[in-house]
């Protein structure tokens, strides 16, 4: 079974930590901090490991597109975090919340693609600002994870609510703006993942979703992130995430979400796009 960590908000962690609210689902959470020291250095490891990597299919095209790739990787550690300097004109932003509860406080985001294409890894740029206008959170921090500055898959056509439940806002925030930037259009069908089962619980960790997520691809699915949603009276009034370190191919996995906000008398809902193709 994978390792499962619920989110929660009051520390910022970097991509292949555990939180420590985090647990697997009959074990322990494990994982440590990403370091990263020496951008130069970094850069030229990377470009020598990608190079050796490609073997006897490195021809100059090839060997020029993995040194722009590893270029790309230490830019955006070197760069101060995600930037996004156009907005999208295949995802619009259509509702925003932010949610503040004993927990913490979440920021949750509705997009849609408006494009033909499926699209991967948009990025996406949140400000989260307090009564007075005044801004309180960006999630440009270098090192945060992946899952917490873009959106993992975006079907043609289709809305996707995304949360961010590592908002470190510092006081009771009012509001919650958002911009995607570009993502990759995907090329062949994304892998099916299937949830069932979902249903609130009040555990000793508060409130939270449950269920279980099925991977019914032939694609392990790495850092799977379950995104977990409580709405009353067509409010959201609760949402947090889980990430599953490991969704074997055609296996499942148990989940928990411990969400910000409440469940109780809430409609809830899950989804979980894939993150691996």
């Amino acid at each position: 079974m994978s390792e499962s960590r619920p989110g929660r908000a009051g520390r910022l962690f970097a991509r292949g930590s555990a939180s420590e609210h985090g647990k697997a689902l009959g074990g322990a959470a494990v994982g440590g901090p990403v370091v990263v020291a020496g951008a130069r250095l970094g850069l030229a490891a990377l470009l020598l490991a990608m190079l050796a990597l490609a073997g006897c299919e490195s021809s100059q095209e090839r060997s020029a597109q993995l040194e722009r790739e590893a270029r790309r990787q230490v830019s955006k550690i070197a760069d101060g975090g995600l930037r996004i300097a156009r907005a999208s004109s295949r995802v619009k932003v259509s509702g925003t919340q932010v949610l503040h509860a004993s927990e913490g406080d979440a920021a949750v985001v509705t997009l849609r693609n408006v494009s033909t294409r499926t699209l991967r890894d948009v990025p996406l740029a949140i400000t989260v600002t307090g009564r007075a206008g005044t801004v309180l959170y960006r999630n440009n921090t270098p090192g945060l994870e992946a899952a917490l500055t873009q959106v993992p898959l975006l079907a043609p056509g289709a809305s996707f609510t995304w949360i961010d439940d590592q908002v470190q806002a510092g006081e009771a925030p009012a509001g919650v703006s958002a911009v995607a930037g570009e993502g990759k259009s995907a090329s062949g069908p994304a892998p099916r993942i299937l949830l069932s089962g979902v249903h609130d619980t009040e555990a000793a960790e508060g409130p939270g979703i449950a269920g279980r997520v099925t991977n019914e691809s032939g694609v392990a699915q790495t850092d799977l992130i379950v995104y977990g949603l409580a709405r009353r009276g067509g409010r959201i009034v609760g949402a947090g995430r889980a990430v599953l370190s490991e969704v074997p191919a055609h296996g499942s996995s148990e989940f928990q979400v411990l969400v910000i906000g409440s469940v109780h008398g809430a409609q809830v809902q899950a989804t979980a796009p894939p993150t691996t193709f």
